[in-house]
């Protein structure tokens, strides 16, 4: 980690790098991407991720883009609820 705060711009700057290195498949550079933020900086550019995320599940779902949050928000704890449910359930 470094002391070093990004600006908002070069915070954004990642969230895409990130994105773009995803998408190939390539940790190791998401990695070097994380890996020496500050702790403020990493919870920026995660929730940065997250909105990318839910846009994209609005998108993908055909969620109004004014209702999008809420509903991406209660589709990810059903989700969520139903994946601990499979897991604490005995194998069949």
């Amino acid at each position: 980690m470094t002391e070093e705060h990004l600006t908002t711009d070069q915070l954004g700057d990642r969230v895409w790098a990130i994105l773009a290195a995803t998408a190939e498949g390539r940790d190791a550079d998401v990695d070097e991407l994380l890996v020496a933020l500050p702790w403020p900086d990493l919870i920026t550019v995660v929730c940065g991720l997250g909105a990318l995320a839910t846009g994209a599940v609005a998108g993908h779902a055909g969620i109004d883009h004014t209702t999008a949050r809420g509903r991406v928000a209660d589709a990810a704890r059903g989700l969520l609820a139903d994946r601990i449910a499979q897991r604490e359930r005995p194998d069949q």
